[in-house]
Protein backbone atom coordinates (compact mmCIF):
# COMPACT_ATOMS: atom_id res chain seq x y z
CA UNK A 1 0.00 0.00 0.00
CA UNK A 2 1.03 3.61 -0.49
CA UNK A 3 3.68 4.61 2.04
CA UNK A 4 2.17 8.09 2.39
CA UNK A 5 -1.27 6.79 3.44
CA UNK A 6 -1.87 6.56 7.17
CA UNK A 7 -5.03 5.70 9.10
CA UNK A 8 -6.08 7.93 11.99
CA UNK A 9 -7.12 4.78 13.84
CA UNK A 10 -7.06 1.07 12.94
CA UNK A 11 -10.08 0.13 10.84
CA UNK A 12 -10.00 -3.24 9.02
CA UNK A 13 -12.76 -2.29 6.58
CA UNK A 14 -11.10 0.99 5.54
CA UNK A 15 -7.72 -0.72 5.25
CA UNK A 16 -9.22 -3.45 3.08
CA UNK A 17 -10.95 -0.91 0.83
CA UNK A 18 -7.81 1.16 0.30
CA UNK A 19 -5.69 -1.96 -0.28
CA UNK A 20 -8.17 -3.15 -2.90
CA UNK A 21 -8.06 0.24 -4.64
CA UNK A 22 -4.26 0.31 -4.68
CA UNK A 23 -4.00 -3.23 -6.08
CA UNK A 24 -6.36 -2.34 -8.91
CA UNK A 25 -4.32 0.79 -9.55
CA UNK A 26 -1.06 -1.17 -9.79
CA UNK A 27 -2.69 -3.75 -12.08
CA UNK A 28 -4.25 -1.09 -14.37
CA UNK A 29 -7.65 -2.53 -13.54
CA UNK A 30 -11.15 -1.25 -14.18
CA UNK A 31 -12.74 0.79 -11.41
CA UNK A 32 -16.47 0.46 -10.77
CA UNK A 33 -18.12 3.38 -9.00
CA UNK A 34 -21.80 3.56 -8.07
CA UNK A 35 -23.64 6.84 -8.47
CA UNK A 36 -25.34 8.28 -5.40
CA UNK A 37 -28.90 7.65 -6.57
CA UNK A 38 -30.01 11.11 -5.47
CA UNK A 39 -32.20 11.63 -8.53
CA UNK A 40 -32.92 8.06 -9.55
CA UNK A 41 -31.76 4.46 -9.44
CA UNK A 42 -28.02 4.23 -8.65
CA UNK A 43 -25.94 3.29 -11.69
CA UNK A 44 -22.58 1.55 -11.90
CA UNK A 45 -20.01 3.58 -13.86
CA UNK A 46 -16.77 1.98 -15.09
CA UNK A 47 -13.48 3.83 -15.56
CA UNK A 48 -9.89 3.02 -16.43
CA UNK A 49 -6.85 3.98 -14.39
CA UNK A 50 -5.91 6.45 -17.14
CA UNK A 51 -9.27 8.22 -16.76
CA UNK A 52 -8.87 8.44 -12.99
CA UNK A 53 -5.34 9.75 -13.39
CA UNK A 54 -6.40 12.44 -15.88
CA UNK A 55 -9.24 13.64 -13.64
CA UNK A 56 -6.92 13.63 -10.63
CA UNK A 57 -4.29 15.72 -12.45
CA UNK A 58 -6.86 18.32 -13.53
CA UNK A 59 -8.01 18.69 -9.93
CA UNK A 60 -4.43 18.88 -8.61
CA UNK A 61 -3.65 21.67 -11.07
CA UNK A 62 -6.81 23.63 -10.26
CA UNK A 63 -6.27 23.39 -6.50
CA UNK A 64 -2.46 23.72 -6.73
CA UNK A 65 -1.83 20.65 -4.59
CA UNK A 66 1.91 20.00 -4.26
CA UNK A 67 3.96 16.95 -3.31
CA UNK A 68 4.33 18.30 0.25
CA UNK A 69 0.53 18.51 0.68
CA UNK A 70 -0.95 16.72 3.68
CA UNK A 71 -4.62 15.95 3.04
CA UNK A 72 -7.43 14.41 5.09
CA UNK A 73 -9.70 11.82 3.48
CA UNK A 74 -12.97 11.63 5.45
CA UNK A 75 -15.41 10.67 2.68
CA UNK A 76 -16.82 7.18 2.07
CA UNK A 77 -14.53 5.09 -0.09
CA UNK A 78 -17.49 3.77 -2.07
CA UNK A 79 -18.20 7.31 -3.27
CA UNK A 80 -16.51 9.01 -6.20
CA UNK A 81 -15.27 11.78 -3.91
CA UNK A 82 -13.47 9.36 -1.63
CA UNK A 83 -11.94 7.24 -4.39
CA UNK A 84 -10.74 10.26 -6.34
CA UNK A 85 -8.90 11.65 -3.32
CA UNK A 86 -6.97 8.36 -3.20
CA UNK A 87 -6.19 8.81 -6.90
CA UNK A 88 -5.08 12.43 -6.40
CA UNK A 89 -2.77 11.36 -3.61
CA UNK A 90 -1.08 8.82 -5.88
CA UNK A 91 -0.84 11.12 -8.91
CA UNK A 92 0.28 14.11 -6.83
CA UNK A 93 2.53 12.08 -4.50
CA UNK A 94 1.10 13.79 -1.43
CA UNK A 95 0.39 12.43 2.04
CA UNK A 96 -3.06 11.30 3.05
CA UNK A 97 -4.54 10.69 6.48
CA UNK A 98 -7.56 8.41 6.15
CA UNK A 99 -10.37 8.91 8.65
CA UNK A 100 -13.53 6.84 9.06
CA UNK A 101 -16.38 8.95 7.65
CA UNK A 102 -18.43 10.77 10.28
CA UNK A 103 -20.28 14.05 10.66
CA UNK A 104 -17.33 15.48 12.67
CA UNK A 105 -14.18 14.32 10.85
CA UNK A 106 -11.89 16.84 12.59
CA UNK A 107 -13.06 16.06 16.11
CA UNK A 108 -9.96 14.08 17.11
CA UNK A 109 -7.37 15.84 14.93
CA UNK A 110 -5.23 18.50 16.59
CA UNK A 111 -2.72 18.89 13.76
CA UNK A 112 -3.00 20.88 10.55
CA UNK A 113 -4.07 19.71 7.08
CA UNK A 114 -3.30 21.48 3.82
CA UNK A 115 -6.42 20.11 2.16
CA UNK A 116 -9.64 18.40 3.19
CA UNK A 117 -12.70 17.39 1.15
CA UNK A 118 -16.09 17.35 2.89
CA UNK A 119 -19.81 17.12 2.26
CA UNK A 120 -21.98 20.03 3.50
CA UNK A 121 -23.07 18.21 6.68
CA UNK A 122 -19.44 17.68 7.71
CA UNK A 123 -18.65 21.34 7.11
CA UNK A 124 -21.69 22.44 9.09
CA UNK A 125 -20.80 20.22 12.07
CA UNK A 126 -17.17 21.32 11.94
CA UNK A 127 -18.19 24.99 11.92
CA UNK A 128 -20.38 24.43 14.96
CA UNK A 129 -18.20 22.09 17.03
CA UNK A 130 -14.63 21.98 15.68
CA UNK A 131 -13.93 25.48 14.39
CA UNK A 132 -10.43 25.63 15.85
CA UNK A 133 -9.43 22.48 13.95
CA UNK A 134 -11.22 23.71 10.81
CA UNK A 135 -9.15 26.90 10.85
CA UNK A 136 -6.01 24.72 10.65
CA UNK A 137 -7.09 23.44 7.20
CA UNK A 138 -5.46 25.29 4.32
CA UNK A 139 -8.11 24.52 1.70
CA UNK A 140 -11.57 23.00 2.14
CA UNK A 141 -13.37 21.45 -0.81
CA UNK A 142 -17.12 20.91 -0.37
CA UNK A 143 -19.10 18.69 -2.71
CA UNK A 144 -22.20 16.55 -2.80
CA UNK A 145 -24.72 19.31 -2.18
CA UNK A 146 -25.43 23.01 -1.99
CA UNK A 147 -24.11 25.26 0.77
CA UNK A 148 -26.54 27.54 2.59
CA UNK A 149 -25.96 31.27 2.78
CA UNK A 150 -25.52 30.92 6.56
CA UNK A 151 -22.74 28.35 6.16
CA UNK A 152 -20.96 30.47 3.56
CA UNK A 153 -21.17 33.50 5.86
CA UNK A 154 -19.75 31.43 8.75
CA UNK A 155 -16.84 30.31 6.57
CA UNK A 156 -16.12 33.91 5.59
CA UNK A 157 -16.31 35.10 9.22
CA UNK A 158 -13.76 32.41 10.13
CA UNK A 159 -11.43 33.40 7.28
CA UNK A 160 -11.52 29.94 5.68
CA UNK A 161 -10.53 29.14 2.10
CA UNK A 162 -13.49 27.10 0.84
CA UNK A 163 -14.30 25.80 -2.62
CA UNK A 164 -17.64 24.42 -3.74
CA UNK A 165 -17.36 21.73 -6.39
CA UNK A 166 -19.61 20.77 -9.27
CA UNK A 167 -19.44 17.27 -10.64
CA UNK A 168 -20.94 13.81 -10.67
CA UNK A 169 -19.94 10.18 -10.82
CA UNK A 170 -20.00 10.25 -14.63
CA UNK A 171 -17.35 12.99 -14.63
CA UNK A 172 -15.15 11.35 -11.97
CA UNK A 173 -15.78 13.97 -9.31
CA UNK A 174 -15.65 17.70 -9.97
CA UNK A 175 -15.33 19.37 -13.36
CA UNK A 176 -15.75 22.92 -12.02
CA UNK A 177 -14.99 24.87 -8.85
CA UNK A 178 -16.42 27.99 -7.22
CA UNK A 179 -14.71 29.88 -4.41
CA UNK A 180 -17.23 30.70 -1.68
CA UNK A 181 -14.86 31.93 1.06
CA UNK A 182 -13.20 34.27 1.83
CA UNK A 183 -14.75 35.76 -1.33
CA UNK A 184 -17.90 34.29 -2.84
CA UNK A 185 -17.65 34.00 -6.60
CA UNK A 186 -21.01 33.76 -8.39
CA UNK A 187 -19.91 31.33 -11.10
CA UNK A 188 -18.29 27.92 -11.34
CA UNK A 189 -15.06 27.79 -13.36
CA UNK A 190 -14.12 24.77 -15.45
CA UNK A 191 -11.08 22.65 -14.62
CA UNK A 192 -8.30 22.52 -17.25
CA UNK A 193 -9.36 20.84 -20.52
CA UNK A 194 -13.12 21.06 -19.85
CA UNK A 195 -15.69 23.26 -21.60
CA UNK A 196 -19.43 23.78 -21.29
CA UNK A 197 -22.40 24.50 -23.51
CA UNK A 198 -26.12 24.78 -22.83
CA UNK A 199 -29.12 23.06 -24.39
CA UNK A 200 -32.70 23.76 -23.29
CA UNK A 201 -31.28 25.68 -20.31
CA UNK A 202 -29.36 22.58 -19.16
CA UNK A 203 -25.60 22.19 -18.92
CA UNK A 204 -23.65 20.01 -21.35
CA UNK A 205 -20.12 19.02 -20.35
CA UNK A 206 -17.42 18.63 -23.00
CA UNK A 207 -14.64 16.52 -21.50
CA UNK A 208 -13.03 14.61 -24.41
CA UNK A 209 -10.12 13.32 -22.31
CA UNK A 210 -12.65 11.46 -20.15
CA UNK A 211 -15.71 10.84 -22.35
CA UNK A 212 -15.76 10.90 -26.15
CA UNK A 213 -19.34 12.16 -26.29
CA UNK A 214 -20.58 15.31 -24.53
CA UNK A 215 -22.28 14.66 -21.20
CA UNK A 216 -25.82 16.06 -21.08
CA UNK A 217 -27.02 16.96 -17.58
CA UNK A 218 -30.33 17.93 -16.01
CA UNK A 219 -28.76 20.91 -14.27
CA UNK A 220 -30.35 24.25 -15.11
CA UNK A 221 -27.61 26.86 -15.45
CA UNK A 222 -26.89 30.36 -16.62
CA UNK A 223 -23.98 29.92 -19.03
CA UNK A 224 -21.61 32.89 -19.06
CA UNK A 225 -19.03 31.51 -21.51
CA UNK A 226 -17.43 28.17 -22.41
CA UNK A 227 -15.78 27.81 -19.01
CA UNK A 228 -18.09 29.62 -16.56
CA UNK A 229 -21.67 29.01 -15.42
CA UNK A 230 -23.99 29.74 -12.50
CA UNK A 231 -25.92 26.72 -11.22
CA UNK A 232 -29.64 27.34 -10.73
CA UNK A 233 -31.24 23.96 -10.08
CA UNK A 234 -32.38 20.63 -11.52
CA UNK A 235 -34.82 20.38 -14.40
CA UNK A 236 -36.40 17.25 -12.90
CA UNK A 237 -37.29 19.31 -9.81
CA UNK A 238 -38.76 22.25 -11.76
CA UNK A 239 -42.34 23.30 -11.05
CA UNK A 240 -44.86 24.60 -13.62
CA UNK A 241 -47.60 26.48 -11.82
CA UNK A 242 -50.11 28.00 -14.21
CA UNK A 243 -47.42 28.34 -16.88
CA UNK A 244 -44.93 29.97 -14.49
CA UNK A 245 -41.65 28.05 -14.15
CA UNK A 246 -40.30 27.84 -10.61
CA UNK A 247 -36.89 26.37 -9.77
CA UNK A 248 -37.12 24.86 -6.26
CA UNK A 249 -33.43 25.32 -5.46
CA UNK A 250 -33.65 29.08 -6.04
CA UNK A 251 -36.77 29.31 -3.87
CA UNK A 252 -35.05 27.26 -1.14
CA UNK A 253 -32.26 29.82 -0.93
CA UNK A 254 -34.86 32.57 -0.50
CA UNK A 255 -36.66 30.66 2.28
CA UNK A 256 -33.77 29.17 4.27
CA UNK A 257 -33.42 32.20 6.57
CA UNK A 258 -37.06 31.83 7.66
CA UNK A 259 -36.86 28.15 8.68
CA UNK A 260 -34.73 26.54 11.39
CA UNK A 261 -34.99 22.95 10.14
CA UNK A 262 -34.05 21.08 6.99
CA UNK A 263 -36.58 21.33 4.16
CA UNK A 264 -36.99 21.19 0.42
CA UNK A 265 -39.43 22.60 -2.11
CA UNK A 266 -41.49 20.40 -4.40
CA UNK A 267 -44.80 20.46 -6.28
CA UNK A 268 -48.21 18.91 -5.64
CA UNK A 269 -50.95 18.55 -8.26
CA UNK A 270 -53.59 21.25 -8.38
CA UNK A 271 -56.83 21.24 -10.35
CA UNK A 272 -56.65 24.93 -11.27
CA UNK A 273 -52.92 25.59 -11.69
CA UNK A 274 -51.65 22.14 -12.66
CA UNK A 275 -49.02 22.28 -9.91
CA UNK A 276 -48.53 24.43 -6.84
CA UNK A 277 -45.50 24.90 -4.62
CA UNK A 278 -45.26 22.71 -1.54
CA UNK A 279 -42.67 22.38 1.20
CA UNK A 280 -41.42 19.19 2.88
CA UNK A 281 -39.98 19.79 6.35
CA UNK A 282 -37.78 17.52 8.46
CA UNK A 283 -39.35 17.68 11.91
CA UNK A 284 -40.77 15.20 14.41
CA UNK A 285 -43.19 17.81 15.74
CA UNK A 286 -45.15 20.74 14.41
CA UNK A 287 -42.62 23.53 13.73
CA UNK A 288 -43.30 27.24 13.86
CA UNK A 289 -43.77 28.26 10.26
CA UNK A 290 -43.66 31.79 8.88
CA UNK A 291 -46.67 33.30 7.16
CA UNK A 292 -45.36 32.69 3.66
CA UNK A 293 -47.88 35.16 2.23
CA UNK A 294 -46.04 38.03 3.96
CA UNK A 295 -42.63 37.11 2.54
CA UNK A 296 -41.16 38.79 -0.57
CA UNK A 297 -42.34 36.05 -2.93
CA UNK A 298 -44.28 36.08 -6.17
CA UNK A 299 -47.83 34.67 -5.81
CA UNK A 300 -46.92 31.42 -7.61
CA UNK A 301 -43.87 30.94 -5.35
CA UNK A 302 -45.84 30.95 -2.08
CA UNK A 303 -46.05 27.41 -0.66
CA UNK A 304 -49.66 26.19 -0.57
CA UNK A 305 -49.10 22.81 1.11
CA UNK A 306 -46.62 21.28 3.52
CA UNK A 307 -45.71 17.85 4.86
CA UNK A 308 -43.67 16.80 7.89
CA UNK A 309 -41.13 13.96 7.81
CA UNK A 310 -39.48 12.78 11.03
CA UNK A 311 -36.09 12.16 9.39
CA UNK A 312 -35.07 12.67 5.77
CA UNK A 313 -33.60 9.81 3.80
CA UNK A 314 -30.07 10.76 2.76
CA UNK A 315 -27.32 9.23 0.67
CA UNK A 316 -23.99 8.21 2.21
CA UNK A 317 -22.74 11.69 1.31
CA UNK A 318 -25.76 13.25 3.08
CA UNK A 319 -27.68 14.38 0.01
CA UNK A 320 -31.41 14.53 0.66
CA UNK A 321 -33.17 11.83 -1.38
CA UNK A 322 -36.07 13.94 -2.55
CA UNK A 323 -37.76 11.41 -4.82
CA UNK A 324 -37.66 8.59 -2.29
CA UNK A 325 -39.10 10.88 0.40
CA UNK A 326 -41.91 12.05 -1.88
CA UNK A 327 -42.78 8.50 -2.91
CA UNK A 328 -43.26 7.58 0.76
CA UNK A 329 -45.76 10.41 1.33
CA UNK A 330 -49.51 9.80 1.04
CA UNK A 331 -52.21 12.26 0.07
CA UNK A 332 -53.20 12.51 3.75
CA UNK A 333 -49.68 13.69 4.70
CA UNK A 334 -50.14 17.04 2.95
CA UNK A 335 -51.58 19.94 4.95
CA UNK A 336 -52.81 23.28 3.68
CA UNK A 337 -50.99 26.53 4.46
Amino acid sequence: MQQNWVFSQPDPELQQQTAHFYERWKQNGIFEIQSSGTTGVPQIQRFTKEQLAHSALASIQALQLRADTHALLCLPLNSVGGLMLLARSIVGSFALTIEKPSSRPLQHHLGAFDFVAMVPTQLQQSLEHDLTQLKRCGQILVGGGALSAAHIAACQDAGLLVWQSYGMTETLSHVALREVSPIEEPAFKALPGIQFSCKNDCLTIHYPQLQKEPIATKDIVELHDATHFTWLGRTDNAINSGGIKIIPEILEVQLEKYLDCAFFITAVPDQKWGQVVAIVIESAQQPTLPDFRTLPLKPAEIPKKYALVNSFLRTNTQKIQRQAILQALDHEDWRSL
